[in-house]
């Protein structure tokens, strides 16, 4: 699945506080994520790329969209570039742009994002995608800061902030050859690493009634709260920002309970599973039976959980004999 682009930063006001504002849009009290906040706040307007490590949904986009909303480059765009979905044969045009006639399908000219870009920011999201020739070529850029449309004789100006990030290991990447070393610095200037948020067991409460915000409810029960911080979150707050989207539209009381949250109907399984040897059917016969439960037997709201479509859901009822 995609992964979706995080929420505008919001500030407090037009006057911006750096680093208070940099805390407040992160609410976090956890120390290690202080720190980098700190980091980040003293670099917000100059001029040296930055790259920000972490696991997959650390929130490495949100920071860099904070960065810029937070800098002296606000006014201008943000140009959010997803690398691993940019197909090699396609990097130089959706980048530098090309004129008219460059190509078969060339009917106009298309301005590329590094251009788009004017004097904003340009976030390279997991830059470690990138093959190593397509890396040279944005080293180029970055170390002439000018490039020129794909059929073009014009040399423009590359003006913008660069800010990159990465889940995977640099230093295996470095070895392997799939990171070259001369991009690798070129774009490590400084380096922002984002703790786990296992590792932030105290910000698990604080973001989770900030996602709960933006949905109908207003309260978890203590039940649901108390699963929330036992959790492991293998996919950090995107799986917690998910997590609670996903039990505000299957709970129907007035409050988020752990039956609710998809971890709960999971931890049953295990449970149940631990106890002897089970099938596939019968596992899957017993996963619909709770998802059933926990949505009150809300078909549409429990094809949509399990995935599938709710002809389908009907039709597994009907095999395992599911009242």
């Amino acid at each position: 699945m995609p992964s979706r682009r995080p929420p505008e930063p919001r500030l407090r006001s037009g006057r911006l506080s750096r680093a208070g504002d940099l805390q407040t849009l992160f609410r976090t009290r956890n120390p290690a994520m202080r720190n980098v906040l700190d980091t980040a706040a003293r670099v917000l307007d100059h001029d040296a790329n930055i790259l920000i490590l972490g696991e997959s949904g650390s929130g490495k986009d949100y920071l860099a969209q904070s960065i810029h909303a937070c800098s002296a480059r606000r006014a201008e765009p943000f140009v959010h570039i997803e690398c691993a979905s940019i197909p090699a044969d396609l990097f130089e045009t959706e980048l530098f742009g090309h004129e008219r006639g460059t190509f078969t399908d060339a009917q106009t000219r298309k301005v590329g994002k590094l251009e788009a870009a004017g004097r904003g920011t340009v976030y390279f999201d997991e830059v470690s995608a990138l093959a190593p020739q397509l890396q040279a070529k944005l080293l180029r850029v970055m170390q002439e800061r000018r490039f020129s449309r794909l059929g073009g004789a014009a040399t423009l100006p590359f003006e913008a902030r660069v800010i990159a990030s990465s889940n995977a290991d640099t230093t295996e990447l470095l070895a392997s050859g799939a990171l070259r070393q001369d991009f690798y610095y070129r774009i490590n200037v400084v380096t922002l690493k984002l703790p786990p948020l296992r590792e932030r067991p105290e910000d698990i409460t604080s973001l989770a009634k900030e996602f709960l915000r933006r949905t109908k409810f207003r309260k978890f029960g203590a039940d649901a709260e108390r699963m929330l911080r036992d959790h492991a979150w293998p996919g950090n707050v995107r799986e917690l920002r998910n997590s609670i989207e996903r039990a505000a539209l299957v709970e129907e009381s007035d409050r988020i309970t752990a039956a609710s949250l998809p971890m709960g109907v999971a931890s049953s399984l295990v449970e149940i599973a631990a106890r002897g040897t089970w099938t596939l059917d019968e596992l899957e016969s017993h996963y619909i039976r709770e998802v059933l439960r926990s949505t009150r037997a809300n078909y549409s709201r429990a094809a949509e959980i399990l995935g599938i479509n709710r002809k389908t859901l009907l039709e597994k009822r009907k095999k395992y004999g599911i009242e």
